[in-house]
């Protein structure tokens, strides 16, 4: 009962005048006794103030119920008169806040300050203003600087969200390199494990081309010779091994052709989807731009297929091979090299991935800068304009 009597009393609370295209409401103030007491405050409180009675059960005389009475009033009619003005803006009305009328347009009439006017005779800017703020939310990207044609022209917030998202970039292409490193590690862990079985069964053929394969990745095809590549690097190279493997081993390296296409991840491709994409992308969507796993996946297939056999070793050399990276465990050893560093490479991935998180929450806190930047720029500019 009480919720519909608040909101009948709601509507009686502008008293109307209308006028030829438009429509002017002005706020009564509500009666305390009809329409506040027994409402909105106890009606035990008003029983005091205005009858003496109920005092003793409040602990109060009736001038302290009168006084309180009125400051509670006051305040909800402060809040009353500040929710009718509201819900003016709201509708484009405007709002005298000295005589509490709210003024709207009807019949098709446009708003020009207090004035109500055809749409016809509105000049072009107030058109302009009245639709820009219509639509703000949807259309502000059109009024930021958020312009290529700007070239450095722009805002300080599209200036710090353009930072940022370099930065973004910078930290995804630098997860992606980890991905694709550790892609090839893992692929190359699986070359050491079949030249293991090799060595173990005695397969002489296998066995050349295990340590073929895992020789022209290491040598030719890995930049820098990074995480395993490194490792299996140090164990086949000539200088840390026998001197029969040694011999070997720069027979192997000296069949492999020299300018063989390199198993890289190009950083660049990343950085520049993460630009074109960034404005509605997703956190999910800027970090998975590439897939460095498949890529590095799909390199190693690539070589395999491509190497076809090995140079010749003999039984002696198979050997040697043997004694020097089975009996001495350097392809254990090599790989626990690289478990070692995957799981370092896995901590630095996630510290990246976290902070990538944060860049793109700020990337998001400056881009509602900009709107806010937009949106305020328009409302100073078309509040002189309706």
């Amino acid at each position: 009962m009480k919720i519909l009597f608040s909101l009948s009393l709601m509507l009686l609370l502008l008293v109307p005048y209308v006028y030829a295209g438009k429509d002017i409401q002005t706020y009564q103030v509500p009666d305390v006794k009809n329409d506040f007491c027994g409402v909105d405050i106890d009606f035990k409180y008003c029983k005091c103030a205005f009858h003496s009675e109920y005092c003793n059960e409040l602990n109060l005389d009736s001038e302290g119920a009168h006084s309180h009475v009125l400051t509670e009033f006051r305040e909800w009619n402060r809040k009353k008169i500040q929710q009718i003005a509201e819900a003016c803006l709201r509708v484009d009305g405007s709002w005298d806040k000295d005589s509490w009328t709210c003024t709207m347009c009807t019949d098709g009439d446009i708003r020009e300050g207090t004035k109500c006017v055809p749409f016809e005779k509105v000049d072009s800017e107030v058109k302009e203003c009245k639709e820009a703020m219509k639509n703000i939310k949807n259309d502000w990207i059109k009024y930021s600087d958020f312009d290529d044609r700007l070239g450095g022209e722009v805002s300080y917030e599209v200036q710090q969200f353009n930072v940022t998202l370099n930065e973004i970039a910078d930290l995804v292409a630098r997860a992606h390199q980890i991905k694709y490193d550790m892609a090839i590690e893992a692929e190359i862990r699986l070359e050491m494990r079949e030249y293991k079985t090799a060595l173990v069964q005695n397969l002489r053929n296998n066995i050349t081309k295990a340590i073929f394969r895992l020789a022209w990745v290491t040598y030719n095809t890995v930049q820098g010779g990074r995480g395993t590549a490194g490792s299996v690097q140090k164990m086949l190279s000539p200088d840390n091994v026998v001197e029969g493997v040694g011999a070997t081993m720069k027979v192997v390296q000296a069949h492999i052709p020299p300018h063989e296409k390199a198993l890289q991840f190009n950083t660049a491709s990343t950085t520049g989807k993460i630009g074109s994409i960034a404005w509605n992308a997703t956190l999910e969507t800027i970090e998975s731009v590439a897939n460095p796993a498949e890529i590095a996946k799909q390199g190693m297939k690539d070589i395999k297929v491509a190497i076809a056999g090995g140079p010749d070793i003999t039984d002696e050399e198979v050997a040697i091979l043997k004694e020097q990276h089975l009996s001495n465990k350097a392809i254990d050893e090599a790989l626990a090299v690289s478990y070692a560093e995957s799981a370092t490479k896995r901590i630095e991935l996630l510290e990246i991935e976290n902070r990538i998180t944060d860049k793109y929450n700020l990337l998001q806190e400056w881009k509602f800068k900009e709107y806010q930047r937009v949106k305020d720029g328009l409302e100073n500019q078309c509040k002189d304009k309706g």
